[in-house]
């Protein structure tokens, strides 16, 4: 994580505001955000909600996020244009996409996806797996 200097001569997302990991979280269901914040929260991390893609780019070009989780499916804008999108204007970062098949790890992967994570998954595993820890089986 980067640690702040001079504030004025870098762009948001070259610095971390926060000593503990940032993630914006990207999904049109509301329990699905609602339990992933809990989650990461209570695992010591900043966290940003957003329920669709939009609102997910303004959010990343206005702030600096270690990991974007994304859902594939949203109204508008899906998680695949979003991870495309967000790969040409941010310097390299963590993207996991909550779902998991043939037809959408590929054109992910394309896009420039890190990982996935299979629907439905266990909140407090995702926060263990972004904290480096082992995930339960």
């Amino acid at each position: 994580m980067h640690k702040i200097q001079e504030v004025s001569e870098q762009s948001p997302w070259e610095i971390s505001l926060h000593d503990k990991p940032s993630v914006l979280i990207v999904d049109d269901d509301k329990e699905v955000r609602d339990s992933l914040e809990y989650a990461l929260i209570s695992s010591n991390m900043q966290v940003t909600l957003c329920e669709n893609g939009t609102e997910a780019l303004l959010a990343a070009m206005s702030g600096y996020y270690d990991y974007i989780i994304t859902d594939f499916k949203m109204p508008g804008m899906h998680g695949i244009e979003l991870v495309r999108r967000l790969r040409e204007v941010l310097p390299p970062l963590v993207v996991i996409v909550g779902m998991s098949s043939l037809e959408v790890d590929v054109p992910f992967l394309k896009a420039g996806a890190n990982d996935f994570l299979l629907k439905p998954f266990v909140p407090y595993n995702v926060a263990m797996m972004l904290d480096g820890g082992d995930i339960p089986a």
